[in-house]
């Protein structure tokens, strides 16, 4: 456990010294609080989350990079830390690439690898999707296997909207799938490099009779550039973390 979280943080400080290192940085730093309702069984319960977090991407020879990390802390007992790695090309307007991560706590760990790609489609509107597989190998032993896409929509170079939708399954003997569907709003101040961000997600597994709703309010200070600049740089790809549920971002 002590070399996952060694793992983690070191990924989290590298984000830091890329920023300093390279010439031509996009990304951003934030803080994100989320609020979950969850019903199992007609069972319902509530947390809170606390969570910082950030992404930077970079030029990795003839390829592009992207570090982002988090440290999320939930009801102020349990603190997880995660952190992904990608890697990719461009391609036309976009970009395809891959990715591997893992978000490690003192009760769990989850590693995941995938792929991914965006598009760019008409200079107001971009695609991103992600797949991957991870595996649990602490408290229990499991295969979780999920798809993630986005649809980025640029009102103006600094207000962005998205709709999320995600699938995943976790095979700990019988499947549990899980759906999950999002919406979400980033507003950056003119002439300031400040922005807020807002969103709800719902999630529904019917193999084990539950949902949840995730209402969550944040504040990014972005460096390289607009919020459209972070988006078609490559510099908001999704984490490992967010694709299996493990995370606010």
């Amino acid at each position: 456990m002590n070399k996952n979280l060694f793992v983690a943080a070191a990924a989290v400080a590298f984000l830091g010294s890329a920023v300093a290192a390279q010439a031509q940085t996009v990304g951003h730093i934030g803080a994100n609080y989320g609020r979950t309702d969850l019903d199992v069984a007609g069972l319902d319960a509530d947390a809170d989350t606390y969570q910082v977090e950030g992404a930077v991407r970079f030029d990795a020879g003839k390829l592009g990079a992207q570090i982002d990390g988090a440290i999320t802390n939930y009801d102020g007992d349990d603190t997880s830390f995660g952190a992904t790695g990608h890697l990719n090309t461009k391609v036309g307007g976009g970009l395809i690439g891959g990715f591997a991560g893992v978000e490690a706590s003192d009760d769990i760990t989850v590693w995941g690898v995938g792929v991914e790609g965006q598009a760019n489609i008409n200079g107001k509107t971009s695609l991103y999707g992600q797949a991957g597989y991870g595996n649990v190998d602490d408290a229990f032993d499991a295969d979780i296997w999920a798809v993630r896409g986005e649809v980025r929509h640029f009102v103006t170079d600094n207000f962005r909207l998205t709709g999320s939708l995600g699938y995943a399954t976790v095979d700990v003997g019988p499947n549990i799938d899980t759906w999950n569907a999002g919406i979400e709003a980033e507003y950056q101040f003119a002439e300031t490099p400040f922005s807020v961000v807002a969103g709800y997600e719902h999630s529904d597994s019917d193999d084990i009779n539950s949902n949840a709703d995730t209402f969550r309010i944040g504040f990014r200070y972005t460096f390289g550039g607009t919020l459209k600049d972070r988006d078609q740089s490559g510099a908001s790809l999704g984490s490992a973390s967010k694709l299996f549920g493990a995370g606010l971002r």
